[in-house]
């Protein structure tokens, strides 16, 4: 008799109340070589659990939602359409780390200890694994972990150290670290380890349960090469509320830190620098810069602002983020097939889910941690083949606080008292359940925390959601069925005052059933920031408005003119020559300003540079100032002229370290567009939008713009230089 399968597919349901009754053991009896003889024992399934991370329902095609057309995911689908779309999965606490520790413990945050990304998870407290050992399974995890110490109940273990890395992945695993392996790419490495598990790792007398956990599609959404010319030559539908004023909520919403306006960056959400390039290999970091040199070029032309900066960067998300999706949808089709192929597959259980949702521009926003649908909700998808009736619908509310007592059950094991879930097995046989939970509890615990998102805790039923923001004493009500993008909270309108009254008091029946004590006592301290370095280092510059031209793209009016030919307009440009090797000054002066201007250089060995700040002594032909580094080295570097450089210093380590930032910015033989902002002591130097030096130098505080020839050979070309006083 075959096995039978039971794939739980990345999924991050929300959670329940009250535990279902023990399944009765003698009816799903371990598989071993004691029982007597002529008796037929039961087979219980083999469970394989892939769960993704901050993967939005909105990024389910299966779901209907507005990119079911442009990004579509039929692997996912396939498992819906063959088995049950549950519309209603939540969460308890919609943060990487305590979903996984809620889905271990089949306990809310506050009782398994973990209500935080920097908390460590305990281990050694009871856990759905080890049950399903000492159950007689096997059990395995693969990919991403994310607890803070080691896995405890796996008979195998191979995770993530930390959050990951998409490009050649190291894996930890109980002998230590093992190193990525270059080429590789994080969701096809989770999936094909867990395959070869599956073949060759396992007791195939034994059933097993697998966690095929993804980083994907967690921030910073590097995509797998193969697919970035094709999804950044889409355009995705926007969200109605892109552009929401808040109007309709309290402090929380007008006060956190992540709209894609503000808190979302160009350098790394975007990718307009090149982003941890260094577990690439050469193929792809040469598609990866042909695409995105590509997207920096258009961007830096067409220098949106305001609102329209916001649709390109949300539009540049969708790209990087969809194409996340569609790589985890591969490795989903991957397992699928490999079932088919093993012939597992009519005996298998799939599971699709998500440790929470994600907004995906809806309020502006991007990241999670709200009670908000967005966040609140996410995906899930079961199929059992002669089990689950293909193309079922279940809108049963159900949790990720469910999974654990889920896993057992399915197993035929006693589901521990202390456990706060309900089996969702009687859902996946479509039984009839008239005593199923009306709410779900939430709560939410950091800040001071990245994206400032205020502490609370909440209910939600099927009409109504209530949400208490504690540390600032402040509520928000909201009728789901009239205003389900949540844009008005209906809290202080006496109409409501009977549903709020209702939930209230489900709030506080809720509190006491699981036990919630006081929230701990609200740490000391500012709204954590990102720690990158390349964090803040993009920018596309200003508008067309409010410019002073310096070349007026035929003469050289404005430009001390030399006695020889070095210097001449060609072509609406500036062509300098090596002969002589000297700087040509603008005749004004500027304080603190904005320079703007493109250059082209030859293939190698150039040595040019942008004055500014320039002054020249009478009889001298150098002239004293600032100079903005163009050449094969140190571009956009600061050196002061006839003194030496500011930055970087003439230091070997300080070179090399510049030069490994910053090497890749400027193209040889391709308009570069260079710019220096000036303001007081501070000056910032950019090279094609991305930031080079950053100092404070009061040593010359005004003078001329100058151009520079300081190589033997090759025409140095100059376009579009304009300056703009501040």
């Amino acid at each position: 008799m075959r096995t039978i399968c039971l794939i739980l597919l990345t999924f991050a349901f929300g959670y329940g109340c009250s535990e279902g009754p023990a399944p009765n053991s003698s009816q799903t009896n371990s598989e071993n070589a004691n029982k007597p003889d002529g008796v037929t024992i039961k087979k219980r399934p083999n469970i394989v659990f892939i769960f993704s991370d901050d993967h939005s329902y909105e990024a389910v095609s299966a779901y209907g939602g507005r990119l079911k057309d442009v990004a579509p995911t039929p692997n996912l689908d396939r498992i819906a359409n063959e088995g049950i779309r549950f519309d209603n999965c939540f969460v308890t606490n919609a943060l990487c780390g305590p979903s996984r520790a809620v889905i271990q413990t089949g306990k809310h945050s506050h009782l398994n200890g973990f209500m935080e990304n920097e908390h460590v998870f305990n281990g050694d407290q009871q856990t759905f694994p080890k049950l399903l050992q000492k159950g007689g399974y096997q059990t395995a995890v693969i990919g991403k972990w994310h607890l803070g110490s080691a896995p405890q109940g796996f008979d195998l273990w191979n995770v993530l150290p930390g959050q990951g890395t998409y490009y050649a992945p190291d894996f930890k695993t109980p002998k230590g670290l093992v190193p990525g392996t270059p080429g590789e790419y994080v969701t096809e490495a989770v999936v094909n380890k867990s395959i070869e598990w599956l073949k060759n790792g396992r007791d195939k007398e034994k059933p097993f349960m697998l966690m095929v956990q993804h980083k994907a599609p967690h921030r910073f959404w590097l995509p797998p090469v193969h697919l970035l010319e094709e999804y950044t030559s889409k355009n995705y539908p926007e969200p109605e509320n892109l552009f929401d004023d808040y109007k309709g909520r309290g402090t929380p919403a007008n006060t956190q830190d992540m709209t894609l306006r503000v808190t979302m960056d160009l350098a790394l959400d975007n990718k307009m620098v090149p982003f941890r390039q260094d577990r690439m290999n050469e193929a792809q970091r040469k598609q990866w810069n042909k695409v995105y040199d590509g997207i920096r070029a258009d961007v830096l032309n067409k220098r949106p602002q305001g609102d329209d900066l916001v649709r390109w960067k949300y539009q540049r998300y969708m790209a990087d983020y969809l194409a996340c999706i569609k790589s985890l949808d591969e490795s989903v089709g991957t397992m699928l097939n490999y079932l088919d192929e093993s012939g597992l597959a009519d005996d298998t259980v799939v599971i699709y889910a998500s440790d929470q949702g994600f907004f995906l521009g809806e309020h502006g926003w991007f990241d999670k941690r709200f009670m908000y649908e967005e966040s609140l909700k996410t995906p899930m998808l079961v199929r059992w083949p002669g089990v689950t009736k293909a193309g079922t619908v279940n809108k049963q509310m159900v949790s990720n606080l469910d999974f654990a007592q889920t896993f057992l059950d399915l197993a035929g094991l006693d589901q521990p008292s202390d456990m706060q879930g309900k089996s969702l097995k009687p859902l996946f046989e479509g039984k009839q359940t008239d005593e199923w939970r009306d709410s779900i509890y939430y709560h939410y615990y950091c800040f001071p925390e990245y994206h400032a998102v205020r502490r609370h805790d909440g209910v939600r039923n099927s009409q109504y959601k209530l949400m208490h923001f504690y540390d600032l004493d402040e509520w928000e009500l909201f009728d789901l069925e009239k205003d389900t993008k949540e844009m008005k909270s209906v809290h202080d309108d006496p109409k409501y005052a009977d549903a709020l009254k209702l939930m209230k008091g489900e709030l506080a029946k809720l509190r006491k059933q699981y036990k919630v004590p006081p929230a701990p006592k609200l740490r000391k301290g500012e709204t954590l920031f990102p720690p990158w370095p390349e964090f803040g280092t993009f920018d596309v510059g200003l508008g067309n408005e409010g410019w002073i031209s310096l070349f007026d793209g035929k003469t050289l009016n404005g430009w001390n003119k030399p006695d020889n030919d070095s210097i001449k307009v060609v072509d609406e440009e500036i062509h300098l020559s090596p002969d002589p090797q000297v700087f040509y000054l603008h005749t004004r002066e500027f304080t603190d300003f904005i320079l703007e201007l493109e250059a082209k250089m030859p293939k190698e060995s150039f040595d040019s540079g942008v004055g500014f700040r320039c002054a020249l002594p009478e009889g001298a032909s150098l002239p004293q100032g600032f100079q903005s580094e163009i050449s094969d080295i140190r571009s956009g570097g600061i050196f002061d002229i006839g003194v030496g450089w500011v930055n970087p210093h003439d230091e070997k380590d300080k070179i090399d370290a510049f030069v490994k930032r910053t090497g890749t910015f400027l193209q040889p033989e391709k308009w570069n567009q260079i710019r220096v902002i000036c303001k007081g002591s501070h000056v910032k130097t950019w090279v094609n939008g991305q930031l080079t030096s950053d100092i404070k130098d009061d040593t010359h505080k005004s003078g001329a713009i100058g151009l520079q020839h300081n190589a033997k050979d090759g025409i140095y070309r100059f376009r579009n230089l304009r300056i703009r006083e501040i």
